[in-house]
């Protein structure tokens, strides 16, 4: 077992190493330093890893039962699932988002489930059964995920012409005179620019603006969404440990004071919030399923802000990925507007894309986009069915177990 765990954890450290050097650039984004910075990550993909090497365990365990070729793929599954919430949750970096020519089920099953449906070809492959069985069940899930009806869905017939801002900064007078020079009724600006009041929507060519401010309510601050014409708000559910909200009450609060985080009080936002034809998520909760999934269902097409200056050079592309896989997976268009980049309005089909704004460029970018408020099958059910079926599988596992067990 212990070695079976160390393996596990190892290929763990291999992966979490490459996948998340960003969060190095986010700690010493604050003046942490070198030292300290390379600590804290380190402690992180050690963290990480664990769900490694618990699979490992996994492995072994389950090494002789005739079920492995589905307890496997539901205990990766579950991992990822409690990886998803634990200690605030760390969704990201999911197996079944790693490679894009895999996502022909992600209107079905989403990434989490794309998954599941990797590892369990990799135990039919590996596991002792006939040959034309192996190759046969192998090769139809393979045929699902390149050629499934992520890569060819099509939905909706209404159209809407919609632009994102750029600005590199929170300069409002130059978000200001990029968005007057939109060719759009409708401008989306970025994530928290500015605190929110109604005289910011001044001197705008009769644009309707759909951004991100910081918005006080008695004494509560959130980070929210705000529509200009119509007051409409979404507040940030998901917020960021240490910098958003302080975990563990004032307990933790010299480690916000050394990184001389100012924003770590900020309230959460409600679970269900109302919705407009547009679903509004801020920054890296477009990687949390549960939150996607709630504010998605029943709306026309996704408004998704950021500012990923604070993350270095290499989260920027994988927080666009994610985008993207949002955008297969609900079938409806993702218009993204980040601080410095990357911006991009999203189509959930390959077949039709725009431009992106790239890293440190100004400026903005228009698109015609298609409105559909039909939910996939995906967006309707979220992860519960495979999160039933896996708990279901393993607690069969387990029963037959300790039955042999207890017979021997």
């Amino acid at each position: 077992m212990i070695r079976f765990f160390q393996l596990g954890f190892f290929i763990g450290l291999i992966f979490w190493s490459i996948s998340i050097s960003w969060v190095y650039e986010a700690i010493n984004f604050y003046g942490a330093g070198s030292f300290l910075s390379s600590f804290m990550t380190a402690l992180i993909i050690c963290y990480l890893s664990l769900y490694f090497g618990l699979f490992g365990i996994s492995i072994k365990y389950f090494e002789k039962s005739k079920l492995k070729i589905l307890i496997l793929p539901s205990i990766f599954f579950i991992l990822e699932w409690i990886r998803s919430w634990m200690l605030s949750g760390f969704p990201g970096q999911n197996l079944g988002i790693l490679f894009d020519h895999f996502w022909g089920l992600l209107p079905i099953i989403g990434v989490a489930g794309t998954s599941f449906i990797i590892i369990l070809i990799i135990c039919i492959l590996l596991e002792k059964i006939k040959i034309v069985h192996k190759v046969t069940i192998s090769s139809i899930l393979m045929l699902l995920l390149l050629f499934g009806p992520g890569h060819y869905q099509e939905g909706g017939s209404e159209k809407l012409r919609i632009s994102i801002a750029q600005p590199i900064s929170n300069d409002l007078s130059l978000l200001k005179e990029i968005t007057n020079n939109a060719d759009t009724e409708i401008v989306v600006w970025p994530e928290a620019v500015t605190w929110y009041n109604e005289n910011i929507f001044s001197n705008f060519n009769k644009k309707t603006i759909i951004g991100g401010f910081f918005r006080k309510d008695d004494t509560k601050i959130y980070t929210s969404i705000i529509n200009s014409s119509t007051g409409e708000t979404y507040d940030k559910r998901n917020l960021v440990p240490f910098g958003e909200f302080q975990p563990f009450g004032e307990l933790l609060r010299p480690i916000s004071n050394f990184f001389n985080i100012q924003n770590s009080s900020l309230t959460q936002g409600k679970y269900d919030q109302n919705k407009s034809d547009w679903s509004g998520l801020v920054c890296w909760e477009i990687v949390f399923n549960n939150t996607f999934v709630n504010r998605v269902k029943n709306t026309e097409y996704i408004v998704h802000i950021s500012n990923d200056s604070w993350y270095g050079n290499s989260m920027p592309e994988l927080h666009l990925k994610h985008a993207r896989a949002r955008a297969v997976e609900s079938n409806k268009w993702v218009v993204r507007s980040t601080t410095d980049g990357i911006s991009q309005i999203i189509s959930p089909r390959k077949s039709e894309s725009s431009e992106k704004i790239n890293r440190g460029e100004v400026g903005y970018i228009s698109h015609e986009i298609t409105l559909n408020k039909k939910d996939t099958w995906y967006i309707r059910m979220g992860d519960l069915p495979l999160l039933v079926f896996s708990f279901i599988t393993l607690l069969f596992a387990l029963l037959i177990d300790l039955r042999k067990k207890y017979e021997s």
